[in-house]
């Protein structure tokens, strides 16, 4: 078969015009408020009033029966009402089409609402132009019924357009959504809340989308606003096409230990710009789009090379150089290295930045808690720890940084039954009954070694000296848990204790759990009975444990005035209240 075929629009789509918007109040103010700016428009008037055949309803309160909306301008006005209904077509000049691929489907936003539209087109040449009003609903729109056209002499005057409908919402989403039309509008819009009885208009507030921005170039038709530790979320808008803002996913560049760097686009006169229609609520993903995104990005790399401290990313650095743009390096500045929690909520405040010196070691292995907080406090008891410093992968490339010694890996070894022995694996199932006799829970000594790399060169080893170290393993149950103490640390229960809950503590957030504040004080008693039995004795760990009970359990039952003694005998138990005087002179 040779034939040729074209495009058409087959007429069964007028059908589903209905389904082209979504038909809310965003929609509508998006698109009217467009058309009223083609139009030459110099103000919109947006009003909400009580539809005149309800306006008699008393017994019904202003939130509860449908409001009328209006949107006027003062804007040249439509010359052929048929337009509306023409979809696909509009009445704009050729050179406002091609400037904004101006679609002609706007209109359809109030299709699913019954509307009055009323228009006085301007005179050119000095006559009068008849003024129209018709009146539409779902039907007139998918073209199962004329809609008739009347003179109207209440249209706008001396020229313009005014839209009514009716809004089911309350007068304050119907506010909201008009203010957020109106926020980066280029024109001036007023409000009119006349539901009371009343009138009560103002100008809502706008401001430029560009307000704040540290740095502004424009580029093929378009103004780049570039903005320091402004940028919220990666779907915020970031173009603005004439009020209508929508995301283009223009690039931020992340700074070390800085604010973010962000970039937002404002249209002015852009042609080659293509955004997805109707709705334009996204651009199209064409070339263009992507040397957009490039130019923005350059525009971001110009504002940081104008900063006194951009502290940039090693990659945006060599980027920005390979186009000609010099940024600032960074200061070698890093981190402080400190121990990770087994509670990943328990948050605590990092370190403050500090001078990376030659001696700087760089944490580059990332040890699991119990290691971690072990090698904490030898680093500590040993002058160690201003040492160490957190891995930073964004600096890797700039000398100072690839300079740095690294420290890749973590072993810790207790001195057992005359040899050392590594705990890390310990104890592991094959072996756990010849190693348990050879690993006692007070070695002699505990020794924590790191592995370091330096820039150039063969590895060695650091040797840091502990008294303190967890065996088995990480993310244990605390009945599981193997602490190892020297013999001659002076380690106290209550110091174990907290050790063991930053290294061990992870509590179920299960719907059936208890509360974190109750899984913390259980944790909290098992730990403290642990290691008072490690660290003092198991008759020591017992009398603090019923201790802890009853000040848990039984201390709100005893009198505030009274002394109460208990004794415990399986299965008896006995208490002896004392009388208040006795009490008083015992104390």
């Amino acid at each position: 078969m040779n034939r040729p075929i074209r495009a058409r629009i087959h007429e069964t789509a007028v059908k589903r015009v209905t389904r082209i918007y979504a038909a809310t109040l965003a929609d509508i103010f998006a698109e009217t408020l467009q058309n009223s700016r083609r139009a030459d428009a110099t103000r919109v008037r947006i009003s909400v009033s009580v539809p005149a055949a309800r306006s008699d309803e008393i017994a019904a309160t202003t939130s509860e029966m449908p409001h009328l909306v209006t949107v006027a301008d003062d804007g040249a006005g439509i010359a052929d009402p048929a337009v509306l209904l023409s979809f696909g077509e509009n009445g704009w000049d050729d050179a406002l089409v091609e400037r904004e691929d101006a679609a002609g489907f706007g209109f359809a936003s109030l299709a699913r609402r019954n509307c009055t539209v009323s228009s006085r087109p301007r005179s050119l040449d000095g006559e009068i132009v008849p003024s129209w009003r018709v009146e539409l609903e779902p039907e007139h729109f998918l073209g199962e019924a004329d809609a008739g056209v009347h003179a109207h002499d209440e249209a706008p005057y001396p020229c313009g357009t005014a839209i009514s409908f009716e809004a089911t919402e309350a007068i304050a989403a119907i506010r909201n959504a008009a203010e957020a039309a109106a926020r980066h509008y280029p024109l001036p819009v007023v409000f009119e809340d006349r539901t009371d009885g009343g009138s009560t208009a103002e100008e809502l507030p706008r401001h430029a989308f560009l307000d704040g921005a540290v740095h502004a170039e424009p580029w093929q038709g378009l103004v780049f606003g570039v903005f320091q530790g402004r940028h919220d979320g990666y779907r915020d808008p970031d173009l603005n096409f004439f009020g209508l803002t929508l995301t283009a996913g223009l690039p931020t560049v992340e700074t070390v230990h800085g604010a973010t760097w962000s970039v937002l686009a404002d249209v002015d006169d852009c042609p080659e710009l293509e955004l997805v229609l109707p709705a334009r609520k996204e651009a199209v993903e064409n070339a263009f789009l992507k040397e957009m995104r490039e130019a923005a990005r350059l525009a971001v790399y110009r504002a940081m090379a104008a900063d006194p401290s951009p502290r940039p990313v090693f990659e945006d650095w060599k980027r920005a150089r390979e186009d000609g743009i010099e940024i600032a390096l960074p200061p070698a500045v890093l981190r402080p290295w400190r121990p990770g929690f087994a509670d990943c909520n328990d948050w605590h405040e990092a370190g403050k930045l500090s001078d990376a010196g030659r001696d700087a070691l760089v944490m580059d292995c990332d040890p699991e808690p119990p290691e971690a907080q072990a090698l904490w406090r030898a680093a500590e008891r040993e002058g160690f720890a201003s040492r160490l410093f957190e891995a930073d992968r964004r600096l890797e490339g700039y000398g100072w940084y690839d300079g740095l010694d690294r420290a890749t890996a973590i072993s810790i070894l207790a001195f057992g039954d005359g040899e050392w022995l590594r705990i890390e694996d310990w104890p592991l199932p094959e072996r756990a009954a010849s190693r348990a006799a050879r690993l006692p829970s007070r070695p002699a000594a505990i020794r924590i070694e790191l592995t370091v790399r330096p820039a150039a060169g063969r590895c060695r080893t650091i040797g840091i000296p502990a008294d303190m170290a967890f065996a088995g393993e990480a993310w244990s149950h605390i009945d599981d848990t193997l602490p190892l103490v020297t013999r001659d640390s002076a380690l106290q229960p209550h110091e174990l204790a907290a050790l063991l809950r930053a290294a061990f503590f992870s509590p179920s957030d299960d719907v059936e759990a208890d509360s974190w504040e109750t899984q913390k004080d259980r944790f909290d008693e098992d730990a403290l009975h642990l290691a008072t039995r490690l660290l003092l004795s198991d008759d020591e760990a017992c009398r603090q444990s019923l201790a802890e009970a009853v000040r848990r359990e039984l201390m709100w039952f005893v009198p505030g005035d009274r002394a109460v003694d208990i004794r415990i005998r399986r299965p008896d138990v006995t208490v002896t209240l004392a009388d208040a005087e006795s009490a008083a002179g015992g104390a």
